[in-house]
């Protein structure tokens, strides 16, 4: 069986080379690579905080903590209920290949199962370290721990919004409040979508671009964050809709054309979960 679906990706591959000009073994090379300096980075963070030494009460360095620990926790709290520590992966509402053709089940899987879970494992092993550096009062450890709190944390929020914020047979235009907020904030749908693809495929490197609501003036705002850094400590915006525009996202559907995967993703995006969102940010953060 394993013979045969390796020779049926060989043939596919020969026919895609005549077809495309494209040599496979090169997009195979550009894939592995990306996805190498990903697990690189992951790997590299997860040794830093396995690097972090724990001072014994006495010689613990004191200070402040700094409140953006705090703040990743409570977002991860407030989005999935989880307490500090107790992280999981959280189930999908759809089934892997439910998005096709727009995103394909192989992507999907992927993603949620080896590169979420991956920043899940590493928030866990980040959260013990801080707990032993918190019992021994060593602040300077806490402190040190906060790139990797951030980055894991942020893995971890970031895909967890990313998953409901898609859903089968969705896509279109948004109704409700988050329709007329749309419009209020950028003047039409069109417009929106124009901005949020531009902000989206202009992502240097590795990041997302969002749309999230901004409880200071009670609008929209479209932003972009580098890496997995969450949104609301950024910018200070409530995240609403997020798109993984990481490589691993779409390479090995779309190859290395981004806009076509931010174009596609329009024909997925769950608009109830966004207008679900909207509403409940403007309840809690303005009062409205």
């Amino acid at each position: 069986m394993a013979d045969a679906k390796e020779a049926y990706i060989s043939i596919l591959e020969k026919k895609l080379a005549e077809l495309t000009g494209i040599e496979v073994d090169q997009i195979k090379k550009n894939q592995l690579a990306n996805a190498a300096d990903e697990a690189r980075v992951i790997r590299e963070m997860a040794s830093y905080v396995e690097g972090i030494v724990v001072q014994q009460a006495g010689v613990a360095q004191a200070g402040l903590v700094s409140p953006q620990i705090a703040a990743m926790f409570s977002h991860i709290n407030a989005e999935l209920g989880e307490a500090r520590g107790a992280h999981a992966l959280p189930p999908l509402k759809y089934d892997y290949d439910a998005l096709e053709p727009h995103i394909s089940g192989m992507i999907m899987e992927i993603h949620h199962t080896k590169h979420h879970q991956g920043y899940i494992n590493n928030l866990i092993a980040a959260t013990k370290k801080l707990v032993e550096a918190e019992a021994a009062n060593d602040v300077g450890a806490m402190n040190a721990l906060l790139p990797a709190i951030k980055k894991f944390n942020g893995g971890h929020l970031n895909h967890t919004i990313f998953w409901t914020n898609m859903a089968p047979d969705a896509g279109g235009e948004p109704s409700g409040a988050v329709a007329d907020a749309i419009n209020e904030s950028f003047g039409s749908f069109q417009s929106f979508k124009d901005k949020f693809s531009a902000a989206s495929v202009g992502v240097k490197g590795s990041g997302w671009g969002w749309i999230g609501y901004c409880p200071k003036n009670d609008k929209l705002a479209i932003a972009t964050c580098q890496n997995q850094d969450p949104l609301q400590l950024t910018h200070g915006l409530v995240p609403l809709l997020g798109l993984d525009v990481w490589e691993h996202a779409y390479y090995l559907q779309r190859k290395n054309l981004r806009a076509d995967y931010v174009k596609a993703f329009f024909n997925v995006i769950n608009w109830s979960n966004v207008n679900e969102r909207y509403e409940n940010a403007r309840r809690k953060a303005a009062g409205h």
